[in-house]
């Protein structure tokens, strides 16, 4: 049903002055029609766990299951985990981009971290057709930091609500290269069955065109599958 590309294509990239690591893979199912499939008969929501800019709808487990399987291998290599940790999926859907700019909430007109955690990941499948916004991958100016680790996460909040109380709140607009305070340092095209697979905690953001993105339509919208997961020690 959900078969993983023998011959996609592998890439490892290495992301801003921190060199983190990521993977993005091109072709990665040998067939998209029956996740868009599923897509289109699901029940999407609007997520209010989460500052997500749309609407979600749970991913199908044997598609999640699927490709978690054929990733596995190349997740260990991404993060190189100890021996005695384990992968934990933590939390699956598919998305869709739905809020205009002139609603955005302040916290979503920034770039963001997932979690403060080196062994949590984000896994972004870009499954509609074109043309449509990619992902951005960002710097704050004033600490230098790409990444948020668990250390350094309150002195970065604090910095950055002082920044923004300096300037009367967060700018209008979804996150972009004219974002106050923040460098855009990286950018990844959305591509048809590309997948993107980075550690969570670095900054981040879906890089929004309004004009292609923002539906709640399947068949039209920014439609992604998102999984995040995490590798913990073993009970």
């Amino acid at each position: 049903m959900y078969a993983f590309n023998p011959q996609a294509q592998v890439h490892w990239l290495e992301l801003g002055q921190s060199r983190s690591r990521a993977l993005l893979i091109d072709d990665a199912l040998t067939d998209l029609s029956q996740i868009r499939q599923d897509a289109v008969s699901a029940a999407f929501c609007q997520d209010k766990r989460s500052y997500y800019p749309g609407v979600r709808a749970e991913l199908p487990q044997a598609y999640a299951r699927s490709l978690l399987e054929a990733l596995y291998p190349l997740l260990l290599q991404l993060v190189l985990p100890p021996p005695d940790y384990r992968l934990i999926p933590q939390q699956w859907y598919l998305s869709l981009l739905t809020t205009p700019a002139a609603q955005l909430l302040p916290l979503q007109r920034l770039p963001h971290f997932d979690q403060a955690e080196p062994l949590h990941l984000a896994i972004l499948h870009y499954l509609a057709d074109g043309p449509h916004g990619g992902t951005g991958f960002f710097r704050h100016d004033a600490s230098g930091l790409e990444k948020i680790m668990p250390a350094q996460q309150q002195a970065y909040f604090a910095q950055l609500q002082q920044q923004l109380a300096a300037q009367g709140g967060a700018a209008a607009g979804f996150p972009s290269a004219n974002t106050p305070h923040f460098t855009l340092y990286q950018q990844l095209a959305y591509k048809p069955n590309r997948l993107l697979i980075y550690p969570g905690h670095l900054l981040h953001s879906a890089l929004v065109e309004p004009d292609t993105d923002l539906s709640a339509d399947p068949l039209h919208g920014r439609l992604t599958a998102n999984l995040f997961v995490q590798f913990q020690p073993k009970r």
